[in-house]
This record gives C-alpha cells, sequence and structure tokens, in this order.
C-alpha cells in the first residue's frame, strides 16, 4: 500500500539525506526496535501468559515462520527455550 502523494516523498526523501550517516543509522535502529516492540506487544496481548523465552519463539515464528523447514524450526526453538 502506498498512500503517500509524490510530492509528500519527495519531502521525505529531503529530510532523510539531510541527515548524517550517523543520524540515518539511529533512526533505523530505533524504526527495529519500535516495530520488535510492536511485534511482542502483539503476541503478549494475544498470550499474556508467555515467559520470556516463549516470547522469544513466538517472534522467531512471526518474523521466520516461513523461512525454515519444521526439522530446521524445531532445532531453532529448541535452542531458544534453553538459551
Amino acid at each position: 500500500m502506498n498512500d503517500t502523494t509524490p510530492e509528500m516523498r519527495k519531502k521525505q526523501l529531503e529530510l532523510v539525506f539531510r541527515m548524517t550517516p550517523k543520524e540515518r543509522f539511529q533512526q533505523g535502529l530505533e524504526m527495529i526496535a519500535f516495530v520488535r516492540q510492536t511485534v511482542e506487544n502483539s503476541i503478549l496481548k494475544q498470550n499474556p501468559n508467555l515467559t520470556a523465552a516463549e516470547l522469544k519463539v513466538e517472534v522467531f515464528k512471526r518474523y521466520y515462520g516461513k523461512e525454515f523447514s519444521a526439522e530446521e524450526q524445531q532445532r531453532i526453538i529448541a535452542h531458544l527455550l534453553t538459551h
């Protein structure tokens, strides 16, 4: 979905390119942290009693659930639950 007008998109890019590389990098890190927190909150809203390890597993499944075979997923999940 793209609901941004070409003029606004141009303005957004101008603002981004005015930032130093360090500022752009920092903003990227903040965005990643925000999205991760949003995902965790969504999972916890549906399953409020998850342990920290179980939450890690659910985040993994949300992000990478279709990227690994069932066998690979089970190995990764076993590791997440023990570390």
